[in-house]
């Protein structure tokens, strides 16, 4: 009898999932899969923010043996090397062989190699998202004993700066007002958005911008603009232009890269992201592809897409399809085409922005349709199961 095909996913992001949860039982029969991921779990990334500010917001973490196909692998470890000669990934504890690989290992902070980075925490796991916000929670908790206040810095003004703030700012408020403190306490505790930009999401339009802004400040959020960093100190945060910020707790939140592991492998890269061609596929080896943070697609106008959730299922659906025509020996003549069917931003709980299908909207409707995008996808892991959890 033929050996299956060994084929190889590392990483449990939205990319990774996607592509083996679009797989069919014909493809399990013809392949043998395997996923290595250094947790047990796979998570909502976007919804990270409410994970470190401890909200409220559904289920956000899924274990990997509740919802994959029985015949998929399973290996937690660490992956660090990927040997594409040789066809052998090395974890921590062993080496793994395979006839075709593919990256989905997500991303990782970016630093931009800026002086003390390490004064600063990171919402780029679940993990550290949940130590953000034992971190808050533990010096609210010193600043009502001491009376003094709270700073928190954050640092970056993309959509994850903005919609940690706002829960942020939320957070705070909310439990201010459990301990019963007065009112003219609230201004001791701030949460501090530093912008680079002239105003916020340029990528929306004047009004749109206005309305993120708006909205912060009507939650606490103090906003600086055309403010560039220069270096980070325990508590504090300098400026280019000679000023600085004192805070309590500094979050970076101005960028990622796509993991390490995986970028530092190839001389085609964009920002820690591999080059693919219209089928996904490295263009140094036939048998690797880069799906999700790792991948760096062309938009055809000289410049890549950006790395989003919506691309990397995108991506992870179309690469089921091209393997399942391989497995069964078809000819896969289709392209990865993207074309972006919009974006949200929540600032708070119930109020939202969005480009969707070219068109700006604001309020408790485009928070509306963030919530069903991110049970769509529960779905997508559980069924109709997922619609409520």
């Amino acid at each position: 009898m033929k050996e299956k095909p060994k084929i190889l996913v590392v990483g449990a992001g939205y990319a990774g999932i996607a592509f083996l949860k679009s797989l069919d039982e014909e493809c399990f029969r013809l392949g043998d899969f395997t996923i290595i991921n250094k947790n047990s779990y796979h998570y909502h990334s976007t919804m990270l923010h409410k994970v470190a500010t401890a909200e409220n917001s559904g289920k956000i973490m899924f274990d990997l043996r509740e919802f994959l196909h029985p015949e998929i692998k399973i290996i937690q470890q660490l992956v660090l090397d990927i040997d594409e000669e040789n066809h052998t990934v090395t974890t921590e504890f062993s080496k793994f062989k395979y006839d075709y690989l593919i990256c989905a290992a997500g991303f990782e902070k970016e630093s931009f190699n800026l002086k003390g980075i390490e004064n600063a925490v990171f919402i780029d796991s679940y993990i550290q998202a949940s130590r953000i916000c034992e971190i808050i929670k533990d010096k609210f908790t010193k600043a009502l004993e001491n009376g003094t206040g709270l700073s928190i810095a954050v640092c970056g003004s993309g959509l994850t700066g903005i919609e940690f703030s706002a829960s942020c700012a939320n957070m705070l408020k909310k439990k201010l007002e459990f301990y019963r403190q007065d009112s003219s306490k609230f201004d001791k505790f701030s949460v501090n958005l530093i912008s680079s930009t002239p105003r916020l999401l340029t990528f929306f339009s004047e009004k749109i911008s206005q309305k993120i802004l708006k909205n912060l400040t009507k939650l606490g959020v103090k906003v600086t603009h055309n403010t560039r960093i220069s270096s980070l100190e325990k508590y504090r945060v300098n400026f280019q232009n000679g000023g600085y910020l004192d805070a309590d707790i500094i979050v970076w939140t101005a960028g990622v890269r796509g993991a390490s592991v995986v970028s530092q492998s190839y001389i085609e890269s964009e920002r820690g992201r591999v080059k693919v061609d219209s089928k996904l596929k490295t263009f140094d080896h036939e048998n690797v592809f880069c799906i999700g943070d790792v991948s760096a697609v062309s938009d055809g106008n000289g410049g890549f897409y950006p790395p989003t959730a919506q691309i990397a299922c995108e991506q992870g659906e179309f690469l089921a399809k091209e393997f399942k025509a391989m497995l069964e020996n078809k000819d896969f003549k289709e392209e990865f085409k993207f074309k972006s069917h919009g974006v949200i931003c929540s600032i708070g709980h119930s109020y939202a922005v969005a480009n969707v299908l070219g068109f700006e909207m604001s309020g408790v409707v485009p928070a509306f349709l963030k919530t069903m995008v991110e049970k769509k996808w529960n779905m997508k892991l559980l069924g109709l199961k997922g619609l409520i959890l």
